[in-house]
């Protein structure tokens, strides 16, 4: 495949996960009937919240996934199959399934069982035009965003506030993806709005984005989408500008980071827009080819209290991931999370402005 077709697909999570850690989207795949390549990953996980709240479940509050206190999760069993086109007038497709408590957060393709999501499924064609127009019709994850759906391409078990509260997971429609040389491309699409499959409404949602690789080691990636994404309502438009960017700085460090500017049509308390600002630094030092140690420093400003009872959030996690052989990947991670407002479960059925948690997560790439 080429390489900017690649960095379409997957963006800048690629260029981080070097060394230490390669993920079922890189090299965990195996060649199969009529060249269709299979992958996957399944992933179980800990995590205990020092509160100490009354109820375990959903208890750990601002995460989209992995969101119960003292218990163990089966997080998630993801499995691929595509046969991606590789040069012009080539055709293929991609089909990605998710089973486990993750996949009630993405949502099934046709509404159903909240227990199995359908969150990629598309069928995709490099055009013979230029350098090859590539086409993807259905169901594609989104662009927009530093980390992913799939737990092995981030450097962090736990997603960031950004991730869960201000970006897509999916969008359904038409994706164009054309590399207009060994540095820049371009995007656009026009899709029934996010994490969606059947319309909420009768309007469309836009997207473009465009990606600049300087050199080998440095990403960039500015993307928008406009569109309308309230429920029944067809006038109130919600704008998201993304702005992605990594730097491998040499072959243990790597630094990304992730800034977004929402704005949401008619939503405010007492009326007018809501706007927020959410913006985040990554880390990653790779001590060997078996060992890394990442940390994020995350904060989103919400002065409209749109997501939040309060004006800001932010957050703090700091990684360790180990390598014990081959597909086999473990994380200990600790993570602060802190608001304005008392948003996070205390004892004694309370709330308090911050919490802290611990958690063991252990993935199986194949």
């Amino acid at each position: 495949m080429k390489k900017w077709s690649v960095l379409s697909v997957l963006g800048a999570a690629l260029l981080v996960t070097s060394g230490a850690f390669a993920g079922p989207l890189a090299d965990a795949t195996s060649d199969s009937l009529w060249g269709i390549e299979l992958g996957g990953y399944l992933q179980a996980s800990y995590t205990y919240q020092f509160n100490s709240p009354n109820v375990d479940a959903n208890s750990i509050v601002g995460r989209p996934f992995s969101t119960d206190n003292d218990e163990i999760q089966l997080n998630a069993f993801q499995l691929y199959i595509d046969k991606l086109p590789e040069d012009e007038g080539e055709a293929g497709f991609r089909f990605d399934i998710l089973a486990g408590e993750d996949s009630a957060v993405i949502g099934d393709l046709w509404g159903g069982d909240d227990d199995i999501a359908i969150y990629q499924a598309y069928i995709s064609y490099i055009a013979p035009m230029g350098n090859g127009l590539t086409i993807d019709v259905g169901r594609f994850s989104t662009w927009h965003g530093y980390e992913s759906i799939e737990s092995p391409a981030n450097d962090q078990f736990t997603r960031g506030m950004m991730f869960g509260m201000m970006q897509p997971y999916t969008h359904t429609g038409v994706r164009l993806t054309y590399p207009i040389n060994d540095m820049w491309e371009l995007s656009g699409g026009m899709t029934q709005g996010w994490d969606v499959v059947n319309d909420n409404n009768d309007g469309w949602t836009f997207h473009a984005a465009v990606r600049w690789m300087p050199m080998e080691t440095v990403y960039i990636q500015n993307s928008v989408s406009y569109g309308p994404e309230m429920f029944l309502n067809d006038s109130d438009d919600t704008l998201l500008y993304d702005l992605v960017a990594t730097w491998e700085i040499n072959e243990s460090w790597t630094l990304g980071g992730n800034f977004d500017y929402e704005n949401i049509e008619d939503v405010a308390v007492g009326g007018g827009d809501a706007t927020l600002l959410g913006i985040a630094g990554f880390l990653r030092y790779d001590v060997n080819e078996d060992l890394y140690l990442a940390a994020r420093l995350e904060w989103i400003d919400d002065d409209d209290n749109f997501i939040t009872a309060g004006d800001d959030m932010w957050e703090v996690t700091l990684t360790m991931g180990y390598q014990v052989t081959e597909g086999l990947m473990t994380r200990l991670e600790y993570r602060h999370d802190d608001a304005d407002a008392p948003i996070f479960a205390d004892e004694d059925f309370t709330t308090d402005d911050s919490q802290d948690t611990i958690s063991v997560e252990v993935i199986y790439s194949f």
